[in-house]
């Protein structure tokens, strides 16, 4: 299949599920989106933990589309993006389409998630996942959290998480992730996380990090500069080429801007380092709240 007629049918593919997310979300059944799965071959900068309130981006859609240019011919990434997220009750309910072509190769990723808020100090999220084509994305994925609320303002966070991820290969990774959050009483968040990662075959250790702060509130803005480090285990660049044992860091920059009362664009701007490649670009996308 060219490249041309991968985009056009994932143009299609998208639109017809904007469609059906949005049929469902005036029938208020629930719909799913995560805009935050990312393959643990790559430094994890975005965790899938639920904030407080006024940072949780619940009942909106959003539609958008990445490219990011690699060194050492290691060619492109371009793709394309839908994600929502339905709040209802206690009940929180996300997912995510993305199709994308990368390493000359192309295929597209799925998945569903729901957190829940048990009371005013727990909440816990599960996300699954899978995909079609593409060697590099997961055959399937699952990360659950657990996080706790502390002090008088619940303004303090720790967060527990693990997860599986089983690639197209014979690779398979379990991991544990321990992570914390701050709000301040003026507009900025500071979070930071670490995961323990065990690959086999092989039973390869290795850990990443993040630190990250925000500066904005709900429906004005939020502008993120995100660090990500670490050793990664593996990560596939061809249907049989496997990159192994290698430090790796990422800077992602995000700008969630609102333009009218209920609507906006997402920015975001990348860059990765490795001892065998670097990667620049980001993505862009509209949002809408609901």
């Amino acid at each position: 299949m060219t490249h041309y007629r991968f985009s056009q049918n994932i143009i299609v593919f998208l639109f017809l599920n904007l469609a059906i997310v949005a049929r469902t979300s005036a029938q208020r059944d629930p719909i799913s989106a995560d805009p935050s799965q990312s393959s643990p071959s790559r430094p994890d900068t975005s965790v899938s933990v639920a904030p407080v309130p006024e940072k949780l981006l619940a009942n909106f859609l959003e539609v958008g589309s990445s490219y990011q240019e690699l060194s050492n011919d290691f060619g492109h990434w371009s793709g394309g993006y839908a994600r929502g997220v339905l709040a209802r009750g206690k009940n929180t309910w996300s997912g995510e389409i993305n199709g994308e072509h990368e390493f000359k190769n192309a295929g597209v990723y799925m998945a569903v998630g729901e957190t829940y808020n048990f009371n005013s100090d727990w909440y816990a999220s599960l996300t699954v996942g899978s995909s079609a084509g593409g060697f590099f994305w997961p055959r399937f994925r699952a990360d659950g959290f657990l996080n706790r609320k502390w002090n008088e303002r619940k303004q303090f966070i720790t967060s527990l998480g693990f997860g599986y991820y089983a690639a197209k290969d014979v690779h398979r990774d379990h991991n544990i992730f321990l992570g914390t959050t701050y709000y301040f009483q003026k507009p900025w968040i500071i979070e930071d996380g670490f995961r323990f990662n065990v690959s086999n075959p092989g039973t390869v250790l290795s850990a990443s990090g993040f630190v990250a702060v925000t500066q904005g509130r709900n429906k004005q803005h939020y502008l993120t500069l995100n660090a990500g480090f670490g050793q990664e285990g593996y990560q596939l660049v061809g249907p049989t080429a496997v990159l192994t044992r290698f430090p790796s860091q990422a800077v992602n920059i995000t700008w969630r801007q609102w333009v009218g009362k209920n609507w906006g664009f997402n920015l975001v701007v990348a860059y990765y380092h490795s001892p065998f490649y670097e990667r620049g670009g980001g993505s862009f996308g509209f949002f809408k709240d609901f």
